[in-house]
């Protein structure tokens, strides 16, 4: 278990760091430099020291700006509060971290002392603690509460860089923590259930690696798939029972909760607008989207995407127009299914607002990603029915990418093949080969 938790912080690290990495290397804009100095001044003050004087000023205005509305649903009301308990790191912790840091590369840190470890112990136990309530309950109403979808996506998973270094440590070896690494698909665990409390997060899919980038509910839909399919559930020795996972994986997209998740796009939209269009009208756009977001790196993506307005209230007109459309892409949900597919076909982004450009691949990918999310649950269904009555028991799995037939076991020279008619890739279908266990 302390391994297994060692390995899910070490995905968080990887996740914070990234956005850090993000944060510290956007740039401020001439306009707001000008906004807070003049020209001149603005000048003078930057060619002595840019670097400084950037962050400074971004600081600055940010800090004076007022807070943005946290109306959250009880669910996340409750896991930020319990996260913020985290925050008080045990100065035992503290020290022992500092010393291990101090110690020279080329030598070993001295070992934890039995009183650090339980310490540590305590405080990862507080850690899952903190989870566990919002991954047990029930799903939070994401369009209902705009501020929390605002909020998790922009901080997914949540996580307070104050605590974050912290949670690298398990139980303490001379290698670690450099050798801790780890992607999500080594957790199902935990992130199948996270997944499955934010399928309507959202239904768009902006900028490249930040949390809003992830959170679409197509993009969790693939990688609950990865995670099903490469975490070694399927017919590993070295797995637990498959029947454990099943009832914790998200259910397969729909329309439905396709419709729902560009509901809570359309909320947040207009959310953003609402707290851009209270801010003093001159207040320049990156400026104020960074104090609703509480990242610099998103806020910079999400205005240079729509052309770089200049204020606030440009960048809040421009929302609403999208919001508008979003609207009309929740219409576009009630066609047949022939129409469907033929409007899918079809160019998107045609006439389409800055605002949604570019941010419609997870609606383009729906039916394939759903259909293959499908074909990777019936393999973990097979899984289990294989442990339970071995090949036989695995004859009756339907395959959801061909109704009324099932998934096909054939005996192949790396043992015995289980695959679907399903095809991710043209030409290969999607499959599994294993060694027989020695008893299912």
């Amino acid at each position: 278990m302390q391994r297994s938790i060692q390995q899910l912080v070490a995905v968080f690290i990887l996740l914070t760091a990234i956005a850090w990495w993000i944060t510290g290397r956007v740039a401020i804009s001439q306009s707001v430099r000008e906004f807070f100095l003049g020209e001149e001044e603005t000048s003078t003050q930057l060619e002595a020291s840019p670097g400084d004087q950037e962050k400074a000023l971004i600081e600055k205005a940010v800090a004076e700006l007022p807070p943005p509305p946290a109306e959250h649903s009880p669910e996340v009301a409750e896991l930020i509060s319990h996260l913020a308990e985290l925050q008080t790191i045990p100065s035992i912790l503290v020290n022992a971290v500092k010393r291990d840091r101090e110690t020279p590369k080329e030598q070993t840190p001295p070992a934890w002392s039995d009183a650090e470890v339980q310490a540590l112990r305590d405080y990862q136990a507080k850690f899952r603690q903190a989870w566990e309530p919002f991954l047990s309950g029930p799903a939070p109403n994401w369009a209902k509460f705009p501020d929390s979808a605002i909020f998790f996506r922009s901080q997914f998973p949540p996580m307070a860089d104050s605590y974050r270094d912290i949670l690298r440590y398990g139980l303490y070896e001379a290698e670690q923590p450099q050798s801790w690494g780890g992607e999500p698909e080594n957790h199902p665990e935990f992130y199948l259930r996270l997944f499955r409390q934010t399928t309507t997060l959202g239904a768009l899919r902006f900028g490249t690696i930040s949390g809003w980038a992830v959170t679409d509910m197509v993009r969790g839909a693939k990688l609950s798939e990865e995670m099903v399919r490469k975490s070694d559930y399927f017919f590993s020795p070295r797995s637990q029972n498959p029947e454990e996972l099943l009832p914790l994986t998200p259910s397969p997209p729909t329309i439905a909760t396709l419709r729902e998740g560009l509901k809570t796009d359309r909320a947040v939209f207009l959310e953003t607008a609402q707290y851009l269009e209270s801010l003093p009208p001159q207040t320049p756009a990156k400026i104020g989207l960074t104090r609703l977001l509480e990242d610099e790196g998103d806020a910079s993506w999400f205005v240079s995407h729509v052309n770089n307005p200049k204020t606030v209230r440009d960048l809040a007109t421009i929302l609403r127009q999208g919001a508008d459309q979003i609207s009309l892409l929740e219409q576009k949900t009630y066609l047949s299914g022939p129409a469907w597919r033929q409007w899918l076909r079809g160019n998107l982004e045609t006439g389409i607002s800055p605002a949604l450009q570019g941010s419609l691949e997870g609606i383009q990918d729906f039916e394939k990603t759903t259909l293959e999310y499908q074909v990777s649950l019936a393999f973990l269904q097979a899984s289990a029915a294989y442990r339970k009555s071995g090949v036989e028991g695995m004859r009756n799995i339907p395959d959801p990418a061909r109704p009324g037939s099932f998934l096909t076991i054939a005996a192949s020279t790396n043992g015995i093949t289980l695959s679907s008619v399903f095809q991710p890739e043209e030409g290969k279908n999607y499959s599994f080969s294993f060694e027989p266990l020695p008893t299912p």
